[in-house]
């Protein structure tokens, strides 16, 4: 049986701002395997565990990153957490993204969701895909990854919800649907968004109108993030009539077609 169970050093960690840090961990097994959408279920002083979405992988130094907002009681002490300090983790965990016959990748982040998505970008560069990149913040004290962005990818948008002075003003959604109306189609696009729920909707309503392919990496509560326990189950549409069945979203996701997706807003 594979094990998916590790105890971590931290061997960097970077404070992006008061409420948020990336953490480097010395993983050199989930480095191997880890692909973009995927995510580890981290121990913290809560009895659950918290998942996270990778950040990326480096494979050559055995190490992965992971971003991490203080949203609570588990996420502050795992951003409290020092260099040399031990995480215990599960991972890789999940289903994630998948980039075949892509040409050209957009992706729609929204808040945190920048941090997962990263990881897609780097492995289009590595590919050699074109990369395009919206990240939407609330507002430029809550960007993320900007300098990291827009040193990876072709093209890079952040959109502000309420400054001016970023590369949008507006949501990310307006964003993207501003830049899809410029860029000369290209047949092989793929969206791929992750972030809150009802600008995830919309990104693949827009992808639909448009005729793009959109996958969406969807954020339900979690408990074990290894699909026991049920608590992550969402709506996904099965067959021709589109009749919907409960799946997990820890092991026949996060990662979803956007059109089998039956949004809950």
């Amino acid at each position: 049986m594979q094990t998916i169970e590790f105890s971590c050093p931290i061997i960097d960690r970077e404070s992006i701002n008061d409420q948020t840090v990336v953490l480097t961990l010395e993983a050199p097994v989930i480095a191997q395997t880890a692909y973009p959408g995927q995510f580890v279920n981290l121990a913290s002083n809560q009895f659950l565990r918290r998942p996270i979405g990778i950040m990326n992988a480096d494979s050559k130094k055995g190490s992965i990153q992971l971003g991490i907002r203080v949203s609570g009681e588990g996420t502050r002490f795992l951003a409290g957490q020092k260099k040399g300090d031990i995480v215990s983790l599960l991972g890789p965990l999940g289903r994630g993204f998948h980039l075949e016959g892509a040409r050209r990748v957009i992706t729609v982040g929204g808040g945190t969701g920048v941090f997962p998505l990263y990881f897609v970008q780097k492995v289009c560069q590595t590919r050699g895909l074109e990369g395009i990149a919206v990240c939407g913040y609330k507002s430029r004290k809550d960007s993320l990854l900007t300098d990291q962005y827009e040193a990876l990818t072709c093209q890079t948008l952040f959109a502000s919800e309420t400054d001016d002075d970023m590369d949008f003003s507006g949501h990310a959604v307006a964003a993207l649907a501003d830049l899809l109306l410029k860029l000369k189609p290209v047949p092989e696009t793929m969206i791929l968004t992750c972030g809150p729920e009802t600008m995830m909707a919309s990104v693949a309503a827009l992808a639909k109108k448009h005729g793009i392919s959109c996958q969406v990496s969807l954020e339900e509560r979690m408990a074990c993030g290894i699909g026991v326990c049920l608590v992550c189950a969402c709506k996904i549409k099965q067959g021709d009539e589109q009749e919907s069945e409960y799946q997990r979203c820890c092991t026949e996701g996060p990662v979803f077609n956007a059109e089998v997706v039956e949004w809950q807003i």
